[in-house]
């Protein structure tokens, strides 16, 4: 990984002087002001709860930016395994996802392929639950998955993964779509949820 681009790896953080360096998503601001429940998790605030989730049962939107996300270059053969998402953007480069839990062994995997740790680049919101096509399909054009493309007039990519979706977007943008999905979601009695409330059980 390149000295310059360390920053977007959480993994690079190391607690210094009585400082432990915790990273939070575009979207905590957001959550915060809903009244989440936050734990750490991987080096994050992570989202548990929200207040009213459990009223969303027609669709919830989560954030699991928290999720280690590796830029592979050349893509190659898909990474595999619990807790993995490939998604290959062209032959010559992919992303792969999984949980924090699992980052150094999947970069062992990956091997000389492995080329950035872009964790802090993305933000990743999930949308789940029986309205989450309808919601989605409120924000996008995109008909096949996975696939990039605009989204809330944006460009991001759209992953299907535990029952629904996940947006990816550039982090500067990830309030601006995680607003546009809670509005979206609110016309069908669904609105945001923590990662324990996800399907499947927490990210």
């Amino acid at each position: 990984m390149s000295d310059g681009l360390a920053f977007l790896s959480v993994d690079a953080a190391a607690d210094r002087g009585g400082f432990h360096p915790v990273a939070v998503s575009a979207i905590d601001r957001a959550q915060r002001d809903l009244g989440a429940t936050f734990e750490e998790r991987g080096g994050w605030a992570v989202a548990v709860s929200i207040p009213g989730e459990e009223e969303h049962t027609a669709v919830g939107i989560a954030d699991v930016s928290h999720l280690t996300k590796l830029e592979l270059r050349p893509a190659g053969e898909p990474i595999e395994g619990e807790g993995i998402s490939w998604y290959p953007i062209s032959p010559r480069r992919a992303l792969v996802l999984c949980t924090p839990a699992l980052g150094d062994s999947v970069r062992a995997r990956v091997g000389e392929r492995f080329s950035l740790d872009v964790t802090g680049a993305y933000s990743v919101i999930a949308i789940v639950g029986p309205e989450a096509e309808t919601v989605l399909r409120r924000m996008t054009h995109i008909h096949h998955f996975p696939s990039g493309g605009e989204i809330a007039h944006v460009q991001g990519h759209v992953l299907q993964r535990g029952g629904g979706y996940w947006v990816i977007c550039a982090q500067e943008l990830g309030h601006y779509v995680w607003e546009v999905a809670v509005d979206r979601a609110s016309a069908l009695g669904g609105g945001p949820i923590g990662v324990d409330a996800l399907p499947g059980g927490p990210a």
